[in-house]
Order: C-alpha cells, then sequence, then structure tokens
C-alpha cells in the first residue's frame, strides 16, 4: 500500500533522496540549458537490415563489459561494434545460438557475459569465454517458464526475471537460479503474467504484471498490492504494468499499458505528470513499453504506437518524437520497444524498422524545423527559412515560402507565426528588417509592416516600379530603407519616395550588377551593395558607387563576382562568394581594397560560400555546399562542424544568416533554422571512449571474445599462422561515419596506414614473422571539439621452429660449410668446365671456318646451277674490265638465252626447266677454259666471260657451245628435251664501262633470238 511507510523510514528514504537529487545534479554537472534546446528536433542514426540486423524489429539492447552493443531482434541477436554486426541465431546444435530468435530481453553481467531472454526459449548466457550459449531451466514450475519479459539487475550482482510464468532470481554465481514461491503475495501465474521488474536503490523490489503494481519492502518476505491515494495515479498503478524505471532522483516510473504513466516520488506520492495521462496525445491510450531517465533530467517514454514522449520535468510538458517517412533523420518507427542508454550517452531505440540512435548530451547546435515551428500537425508545410533577422527587442523573425514568417522568442520559449495576405501570399518572403520606428519590414513582392507585438500587417506601399517587384534584400540606413531588387537597388525615404540604382554599362560608377543579393552597412557608414556582379559601396555623402569586381590575373581582385555576405570582423571586412571566403582591410590601402581568398582547398570544403558569420572570438563561421566550417584567422586553421556536434543540417540559403539576442549564430536552410550557442571558452570535457579491437580471425577462425586484446591483454598467435585479420572500432557509436581511422604495426610497418572513408576499421597482415610488436590504433574525431583517442595492443608471434636462435645459428654453421663446399666443387667444376671450353674452341672455330666457307659459297655461287651468282659474276667482270683496261688487253663476253624456256616449263613443269637449265651450264663449263668465268645472269640467261679472247675468237667459242647444245638429248623422265640456245657476243671496247658491255651483248643476244633462234650474233663495236 502507498501509505506503510512510516516515522524513521520514511525520514531515512527522503533523506536518500535528497542526497541523490543532489549527486545527480553533480553527475549532471554542465551548461545550462539553452532557451533554444526546447525547440531543437532530435536526430536520429540508424541500425538497419542494411547494416546487419537479421530482422528489421528490434526489442531489446545491453551493453557489455567491453563497450560492445547487443541488440536484440524478431530474429536473432546481435553483436554491433558501430561498423560490424554479428548475428546469432538459434541452431539444431546446442550452445551455438540462443534458444529462441526471438529476444525479449537483455542483460549485461559483471563477468562479461550477457543474459538473453527469449519469447519461447526461456533464459540463456552467453559466455565469451567460447562464444557459446548456456541454457537454464524454463519449465514453469522451477525455471523461468518458456517466456522471458524482463530482466533486471540486483545490488548483489544477481538478476531479477519476470515472465509470463512468475518471477524468478539468478545468483551473483550466474548458476543458481530460484523461483519465487507462490505464496510470495503476487497473483497465482495462472491468473497474472508479470512484464516488468525493478529492484530500486533502496532494495525494494517492484514488479509489473497485467494485475497492476506490486511491491516488496526490502525487510519485508511478501509483495503488497500498491495502490496509492491519488485516483489518477491509482488507475495507472491498478491496471497492467509494463514498464518501472527509477531515475537519479529516486522517482519511480510506471508505465501502463492503456493509462498512461505514473510516476512515484522518494516520498511515496504518486501521481500523473501533465501530458502522460492515457487520453493525452503524447500516451494515445498506448502501451508504454519502456521508461527512461537520461543525465539531463528528462524522461523518454516508449510506447507502442505512437513514438517517444520525451518529458521536461523542469517544464512539465512533453515533446513527440515520430517518425516521418520526409525526414531521413526522425525516428525509425513509431512501436518503440525497448529504451537504453549507452556509455556515451547516446540513446538506442528499438522500433519495429531498426534500431534509432540519438545523442542526448548537452549540444550548442540547435536546429528548429517545419515541427518545432509551425506545430507538428503543420510540420510540412515550410521549414526552407529564406530570410532571418534579429530585432531590438530579442525576437528573431524568420521569412519562409508562400508568404509566412515566423517570431521566435527564445528567453520567453513561444513561437508565433503568421501568413502574410494580399500580392505577398504564396511569396518567398527573402528579406526583413526594421524601420526606425521598431516595426518589421518584410519582402516579397513588395513591401509590408508587421506590428512586433499584435503581428498586424499592413501594407507598405512606395512605388508602382517597386510594390510588384521580388525583394531580396532589405537594410535600414541612415534613416533610410534600402531594398535590394532583381532589377536594381531602391533607396526609400521615410516619405516612401525612392531612388532607383541601375547598372549602366558605360558608367563605371554605377551599380556593378542589378541583382542585388545583400546589403551591409559597415562600421564606417558605408554600405555594402552585394551583386552578382561584384561589391558596390555606397558612400553617405557621394554620388555613385565604388565598386569591387574579380579581375582576371589578379589575385588580390574580389575572387568571384557573385557576393553573399559581409561582415566586418577583426579590422576586416569578410565576403563570402561563390569564389571562397574573402577578405580585405577596412580601410583601402594606396592600391584601394586588396584581398586574401580562403578556398575550399584549404579545409572550407567549397568555394561556394553562402552565408558568413563572425564569433565573439572573431572566428569565421562559414556556411557551403558542404555543411558549416569555422575558420580561425589567428592560425589560418579550418574546423569543419558535423553530426557530433549536433548538426542535423546540411544545405544553407544564400545569405541568410545573422547573430541572435545572445550572440547565437543563426544560419537559414532548407531544413530549417539552425542555431548554434556561444562556444564556451573552455573545452568540455570528453567522456573517455574505449578504441578496442572488437574481433580477431587467425587463419579464418574467429577468436572467443573474451580473448581479444586491449592494451593490458597481448594477443598471441600461435607459430605457423597465416593470416591475421584484426578488426577495432572507437565504441561511442556517434556519427560513425565521420570518425578517421588510421594503424601502425611497430616493427613491421613505416608509417600509419589509413583506413578509407566509409570501410569498417580493420587490418590484415599475412606472413606475419615472429617476434613481438605493437600495434598502435588511432581514431581521428572530427568537428568542433576534435581529438585523436590512440590505443596501443601488445601482439606476439610465436617463433616458428626455423626462426628460433639456436635453429638460426645452426643453420648458419651449415650454411657456412655448404658454402666452402661448394667453393670446392665450384672450383673443380671451372678446371673440368675450361678444359672442355677450349676443346669446344677449337671444334667451333674449325666449325665456323667451314660455315664461313660455305657462307662465301652460298653468297657468290648459284644455288641451281652451281655457277656464279649475278653479285659474284659482276664483281668479276668488273675486275676483268679493270685490268683489260690496265694491261690493254682483250675481253669478250657471251651472254646466252635459252630458247622457247617458257614453252618447255609450260609443258613439261618447272622441274623441267631446273634440270634442263643445270644441264645447259654443265655443257657450257665443258667448253670454259680456265681462265674463262661462268655465271647465272639471270632466269634462264647464263653469262660467260673470255679474258684475252677477241670478237672472232670469242664467235668461235659461242658457235662451239651453240652446237653442243643443239646436239644434245636431256632425259626428263619419259622424255626427251631437245634445247637449243641463242648468244650474243661483245667485245670491250676501250674505256667502255660494265653496263655497256652488257648492254651491246644483250642486243646481240635478242638479233639471235629475232633471226629464229638457236644462233649466235656479234656485237656491233
Amino acid at each position: 500500500m502507498a501509505r506503510n511507510a512510516r516515522g524513521p523510514r520514511r525520514l531515512a528514504r527522503a533523506a536518500a533522496a535528497l542526497l541523490g537529487l543532489l549527486l545527480g545534479a553533480a553527475a549532471a554537472a554542465g551548461p545550462a540549458p539553452s532557451a533554444w534546446a526546447r525547440w531543437s528536433s532530435v536526430a536520429f542514426q540508424h541500425f538497419t537490415i542494411r547494416q546487419g540486423l537479421p530482422h528489421a524489429t528490434t526489442t531489446a539492447f545491453a551493453q557489455d563489459r567491453d563497450g560492445l552493443l547487443w541488440v536484440g531482434t524478431f530474429g536473432g541477436l546481435v553483436r554491433y561494434d558501430g561498423y560490424r554486426a554479428e548475428v546469432f541465431r538459434q541452431s539444431a546444435a546446442p550452445g551455438e545460438g540462443p534458444p529462441d530468435n526471438y529476444i525479449r530481453a537483455l542483460q549485461a553481467a559483471p563477468d562479461g557475459s550477457l543474459l538473453v531472454g527469449t519469447s519461447s526459449g526461456g533464459l540463456a548466457r552467453f559466455d565469451p569465454r567460447e562464444n557459446r550459449f548456456a541454457y537454464y531451466d524454463s519449465s514453469s514450475s522451477r525455471g523461468t517458464g518458456t517466456r522471458v519479459m524482463a530482466l533486471a539487475p540486483d545490488h548483489a550482482g544477481g538478476f531479477w526475471i519476470a515472465g509470463q510464468s512468475g518471477v524468478s532470481h539468478l545468483d551473483a554465481d550466474l548458476r543458481t537460479l530460484r523461483r519465487l514461491p507462490g505464496d510470495a503475495g503476487l497473483p497465482r501465474q495462472d491468473d497474472a503474467g508479470v512484464f516488468a521488474v525493478l529492484e530500486d536503490r533502496d532494495g525494494n523490489l517492484w514488479v509489473g504484471g497485467n494485475r497492476g503494481l506490486y511491491v516488496r519492502r526490502r525487510d519485508a518476505a511478501r509483495f503488497q498490492r500498491y495502490l496509492p491515494d491519488d485516483a489518477a495515479a491509482r488507475a495507472v498503478l491498478g491496471s497492467d504494468v509494463w514498464a518501472i524505471r527509477q531515475d537519479r532522483a529516486g522517482n519511480l516510473w510506471v508505465g501502463s499499458g492503456a493509462a498512461g504513466v505514473a510516476l512515484i516520488d522518494a516520498h511515496g506520492r504518486a501521481r500523473v505528470p501533465a501530458g502522460l495521462g492515457g487520453a493525452d496525445p503524447a500516451i494515445a491510450h498506448r502501451t508504454v513499453r519502456d521508461i527512461l531517465a537520461t543525465p539531463d533530467g528528462r524522461i523518454w517514454i516508449a510506447t507502442d504506437g505512437v513514438g517517444i514522449a520525451v518529458y521536461d520535468p523542469a517544464r512539465g510538458d512533453a515533446a513527440l518524437l515520430r517518425h516521418d517517412k520526409a525526414r531521413p533523420g526522425s525516428l525509425g518507427g513509431n512501436i518503440v520497444r525497448a529504451l537504453f542508454l549507452d556509455r556515451s550517452d547516446g540513446l538506442w531505440a528499438a522500433t519495429e524498422s531498426d534500431a534509432s540512435r540519438c545523442d542526448t548530451r548537452h549540444s550548442i547546435v540547435h536546429t528548429l524545423d517545419g515541427a518545432a515551428i509551425f506545430g507538428a500537425d503543420n510540420a510540412g508545410i515550410d521549414e526552407n527559412v529564406r530570410s532571418v533577422y534579429t530585432d531590438r527587442r530579442g525576437i528573431v523573425w524568420l521569412g519562409f515560402n508562400r508568404g509566412r514568417v515566423a517570431a521566435v522568442d527564445p528567453v520567453r520559449g513561444s513561437i508565433r507565426t503568421l501568413q502574410l495576405g494580399g500580392t505577398q501570399q504564396g511569396q518567398d518572403v527573402r528579406a526583413i528588417d526594421a524601420l526606425d520606428d521598431g516595426r518589421i519590414v518584410a519582402g516579397s513582392r513588395g513591401l509590408v509592416t508587421i506590428d512586433p507585438g499584435t503581428l498586424e500587417v499592413r501594407p507598405y506601399p512606395v512605388t508602382a516600379e517597386l510594390d510588384q517587384r521580388p525583394i531580396l534584400a532589405l537594410r535600414a540606413w541612415r534613416g533610410d530603407l534600402l531594398a535590394g531588387t532583381y532589377d536594381g537597388l531602391f533607396r526609400i525615404a521615410p516619405d516612401r519616395s525612392a531612388r532607383r540604382y541601375q547598372h549602366a554599362a558605360d558608367d563605371p560608377r554605377s551599380l556593378a550588377d542589378n541583382q542585388v543579393r545583400n546589403i551591409a552597412t559597415l562600421p564606417d557608414g558605408n554600405a555594402w551593395i552585394a551583386t552578382t556582379g561584384g561589391i558596390s559601396i555606397l558612400r553617405p555623402q557621394g554620388e555613385g558607387f565604388d565598386n569591387l569586381v574579380h579581375v582576371a590575373g589578379d589575385p588580390a581582385s574580389l575572387p568571384q563576382n557573385y557576393v553573399g555576405s559581409i561582415v566586418p570582423s577583426g579590422g576586416r571586412i569578410w565576403v563570402g562568394t561563390y569564389g571562397g571566403l574573402a577578405s580585405t582591410a577596412a580601410a583601402p590601402g594606396p592600391d584601394g581594397y586588396r584581398f586574401r581568398t580562403v578556398h575550399g582547398s584549404d579545409g572550407l570544403g567549397s568555394d561556394n560560400v553562402a552565408a558568413v558569420l563572425a564569433d565573439r572570438r572573431g572566428r569565421l563561421w562559414t556556411a557551403t555546399a558542404n555543411g558549416l566550417a569555422i575558420y580561425d584567422p589567428a592560425s589560418r586553421g579550418v574546423v569543419t562542424l558535423g553530426e557530433r556536434d549536433g548538426l542535423d543540417a546540411r544545405f544553407y540559403n544564400h545569405r541568410t544568416a545573422t547573430l541572435g539576442p545572445g550572440g547565437e549564430l543563426l544560419f537559414g536552410g532548407l531544413d530549417g533554422l539552425t542555431v548554434i550557442e556561444p562556444v564556451p571558452e573552455t573545452r568540455p570535457q570528453q567522456p573517455a571512449v574505449p578504441l578496442a579491437v572488437t574481433s580477431v580471425s587467425v587463419d579464418m577462425r574467429r577468436l572467443p571474445f573474451a580473448q581479444l586484446p586491449r592494451a593490458d591483454r597481448p594477443l598471441r598467435v600461435p607459430a605457423g599462422a597465416r593470416s591475421l585479420r584484426i578488426a577495432f572500432a572507437l565504441l561511442d557509436y556517434t556519427a560513425t561515419e565521420d570518425v578517421r581511422y588510421s594503424y601502425r604495426l611497430e616493427g613491421f610497418d613505416e608509417q600509419w596506414l589509413p583506413i578509407d572513408p566509409g570501410q569498417p576499421p580493420s587490418t590484415k597482415y599475412t606472413n606475419l614473422p615472429g617476434g613481438d610488436y605493437r600495434l598502435r590504433l588511432r581514431a581521428a574525431i572530427p568537428g568542433l571539439h576534435a581529438r585523436t583517442v590512440e590505443t596501443a595492443i601488445p601482439l606476439s608471434i610465436a617463433l616458428r621452429w626455423y626462426e628460433r636462435a639456436w635453429v638460426r645459428a645452426a643453420l648458419a654453421l651449415l650454411a657456412l660449410a655448404a658454402v666452402y663446399l661448394l667453393v670446392l666443387l665450384r672450383t673443380s667444376y671451372l678446371r673440368r668446365r675450361a678444359a672442355k671450353l677450349a676443346r669446344l674452341v677449337q671444334e667451333r672455330t674449325g666449325e665456323l671456318q667451314r660455315a664461313n666457307e660455305r657462307l662465301d659459297r652460298l653468297a657468290h655461287v648459284d644455288e641451281l646451277t652451281g655457277l656464279l651468282n649475278r653479285r659474284a659474276l659482276m664483281e668479276q667482270l668488273e675486275r676483268a674490265i679493270a685490268q683489260a683496261a690496265r694491261q690493254g688487253g682483250s675481253l669478250s663476253i657471251l651472254m646466252l638465252d635459252m630458247d622457247a624456256f617458257k614453252a618447255l616449263n609450260d609443258r613439261h613443269g618447272h622441274l623441267a626447266g631446273d634440270v634442263a637449265l643445270r644441264a645447259v651450264a654443265a655443257m657450257v663449263s665443258g667448253h670454259c677454259r680456265e681462265v674463262d668465268r661462268l655465271g647465272r645472269y639471270g632466269g634462264e640467261e647464263l653469262l660467260l666471260m673470255l679474258p684475252g679472247a677477241g670478237l672472232d675468237e670469242a664467235g668461235l667459242i659461242a658457235e662451239r657451245i651453240r652446237r653442243a647444245i643443239a646436239a644434245t638429248e636431256v632425259p626428263f623422265g619419259d622424255a626427251r628435251l631437245r634445247l637449243t640456245a641463242s648468244i650474243g657476243v661483245a667485245t670491250l671496247c676501250r674505256g667502255e664501262r660494265m653496263e655497256s658491255l652488257i648492254a651491246r651483248a644483250d642486243a646481240a643476244l635478242y638479233r639471235a633470238k629475232n633471226a629464229g633462234r638457236n644462233a649466235v650474233r656479234a656485237a656491233a663495236d
């Protein structure tokens, strides 16, 4: 009963609760909650079947002693390190998997093992020493029963088990299982199941089931039903209870099946917090499956169908987190079965579609999306912030598409919205400023004023040419209002008379370009006009503009003419362009304004700078096409913000940025308003996060998890191992894609080896030599508070037999002996080889000589006839002509050609022709003198050289040869070949060249042919 506590016991409990509050406050000490935090959207990361879940529906979480996350699903149990998922499923082999694939509850044990409660297989324990499961008694009489609904630790190292069959206890030895007796005061098991169990910090045991909430006090033997006096709380606690949790202050939070959530404070008083009743939208009569208190004091409530309700006890209201198909960063699903807080204060939600995780730590970055600004029911209307302005009262005005405007008061915590009418309706509100009287002026198509108190909207007509034009920029200046449009700049006086400035190609002091994107007033009183064609400076007393534009070939000119933000800071003027972040001294030098530029390649990530703001420290916050980056002029370093800093939005609108009332940096973008609080001067304390080895495979065999190496536990690899694969991860599960990993095996790798972005961090080595190494692992965490985490893992590779010192010494001696023996053998071999080589040289020399002779013969002898070939014949004839010229002797030649040789070939074949040619060559050779030279001139032509013979003698020799040929029959097979030849005779004339001599003999030959063949004719001199 709620009124059982009395006297000293109640006082002691109150004192303990007060101490818990103080300790909890100290533990959660940190920055005060931001006024903007109430509207900040929660961004979830998602662990889905694409990353390795065996089933989309998740059910439970636990984080083991080493920091690995375990996830229960409808399809098995998952071990997850942020990059890799290892699945354990029910197996026919005992111990290989859980007893059932539907995991309902998980609890990490102090010894590193894991308790697993299933839907139809009872309770099991995963032992990391062997990577196997042990099963407990699941009988309904003595064991846990087959359906385990919840697990909760006691204060002695044991665990309470709640299920359909009642409550059991597992002692700290993790072996002894005891079932609570049937007379302990709980409903009989055949009447009621138990859904939740909790031992509070005072040692009281709370049990929830379909018969309500029961409690067994620390010194009591029996349970009593807990029914408070408060009627609303009594309705909750008297119905089916599904969740029981205790916050840091000692309050108990109890969730029911349909009646909502009840709070039991440290004094035993029960109530239903405002907004958490069964009929409230946060609950909507859905089952509360889990409740979780985060370090910032908020209470997260998981429902079976309407997502998560986040209750803030300080404000007494609940924010709703639900799945939104249009927002990838929303909760993965609306059926949430479990909540879990990991050691990095990341909250995990088990949904029907995934495991969703968000960061609950304080962040200086907040995103106000459409739901925060226009309400959850109108979240899809618009969240594209096109303009932002902070007025003198600290109200932040936001302009949206389609004529919508919002007034955000961070101090009062209010957001008011309005819809412009008339010609403004449906138009983009791209510019907002204030008139001197405090009225807000907004520009969409023409101008309107807005009363900041009542939000009354009134037209602000100026001129016909302005009232229908889209307004791109507004700025109050020296009592006037400057308005930028697509068609020039308008200067509007208080009486609404207007002067228009436009670009004129023939006037260098006219507006740089007609499209005016932004207007900035600087401390010196000048107005800088940002256009798509450069910057135009409007001076109070001057006529025309001083223009700053990009000049090709001049690196100190404006880097690009498309200009957006213009911000003075630190004695310089900073300009956002589509060519990078440019800056120039506030006071122009002798050469005017000269710019320095920070490019995307310098760390900004992109040259497309959409917006720029300067913080209190003079750092430039730049919104680029790749997100947000911070440039520090003092160090010239760049830091890029990411999800780890709380940055949810990535795409920002051009020059849509301003400072908030407290120095906040406000950037408008496609996903709403990004608010960045002033960065604290001191670096916030970062939680210690282990960079751990999460998996090791030796020759494709996985090591049990308890054998994974740590800095104080080396990895010992047996001799002969061929491959070693080591997976590692930073176990904080926050923005894992942004972390950059590298590794180095000291004693093997000469330098750090980076892991490619997007790849799970791991390393693989093959055939490592035996010895002791250190595997150094490094994780570089980017962002505003960038840091590097390192760890070193001892690695010992057992020596192979041939790597041992005595074996190596023996092998060295054997090697020396072998070398000596080889030298002896080599010397003997070389001697024999030298003798053999000498003989071989002698033999080869003879062979070479004979070969040369053969080659010489082949070079000078016709292969078919055995006569001199044409080349040799011509050389001989040249020498004979030269000798005849020197000595004055005679020289004649005979040119012989066989008659009808082609007909012979056609009739008898080419082989017959070869036989005939050889026969003729032999007959002619028989009539030659010793000094004569006979050769084959070509084809069937022979040339006979007759040194010392005159024309008459040569003619006689030719006639004898002709008759001999004509009288001869050459046998060829069955045929007798009859041959004749025609011969031309020529005698060398004084001073005649060889070509002329041959030509005359050839001409005589053709006269013989023309005379009927088988004839001799002499050439004329």
